[in-house]
């Protein structure tokens, strides 16, 4: 550019248009990385297209007017425009509303109601509350206090020798509570234990859970 701006004809040229040739180069460089974008986009979006497998969708519907086409022309020298065939077609419409009938949402409108009755004076006492966490929550504290009742007194225990002495006073939490304090602090061995217990309905239930020893070596970890 340095060299056509140098010849004697640019002497003629005006103040902008020599500016513009002088700055030729970089409007090139910028519109072409415009084009190149653009190439990018297209390739990016025809291999979607294409994995997508869209193509194939939109050839049998292409086939699929080309064939309504053909048929078109070959009918129109067979039947009349005007002519009557006996088919309806239902012709599809949107509905036209003006921008006029729309009006602003006003939240004062739907203001919920906010106002606090006040409650009637519940008749729960302490131990009515207790016992209802209890019944909803594995009441570990009791489950350690058996298992340091029993270890004081000999050296292992399992679950079935525990539910034989206290009761599963939560039935099935009872055991899994015993379950997860024997993965703990307990010794898990590969056999299986036949354990029973009975619950609120005094129905008599069993199940296998891990053969799991309580020993009196680890009897400070169950101690709250």
């Amino acid at each position: 550019m340095d060299e056509v701006t140098s010849r004697p004809f640019a002497r003629q040229l005006e103040s902008h248009e020599r500016k513009f040739l002088h700055t030729l180069t970089g409007a090139l460089l910028t519109e072409g990385r415009g084009v190149h974008d653009v190439l990018q986009h297209f390739a990016r979006s025809l291999k979607s297209f294409v994995q997508s497998r869209e193509f194939l969708e939109h050839r049998r519907l292409h086939g699929l007017l080309k064939e309504a086409t053909q048929a078109a022309l070959t009918a129109k020298n067979a039947v009349r425009p005007n002519e009557q065939i006996g088919f309806e077609l239902m012709q599809s419409s949107g509905r036209i509303r003006s921008v006029a009938q729309w009006v602003l949402y006003d939240p004062a409108q739907r203001v919920t109601d906010s106002s606090m009755r006040i409650a009637e004076p519940s008749e729960l006492d302490l131990e009515t509350v207790s016992e209802l966490v209890r019944q909803s929550e594995i009441d570990f504290r009791t489950l350690k206090a058996h298992l340091r009742t029993i270890l004081e007194r000999q050296s292992q225990v399992t679950i079935g020798q525990i539910l034989t002495e206290f009761p599963a006073e939560q039935g099935l939490g009872s055991v899994v509570g015993y379950v997860a304090l024997g993965a703990k602090h307990g010794e898990v061995t590969d056999g299986i234990e036949l354990v029973t217990w009975e619950g609120d309905d005094a129905t008599r239930r069993r199940a296998k859970v891990p053969t799991i020893y309580f020993m009196k070596e680890r009897y400070l970890e169950l101690v709250d």
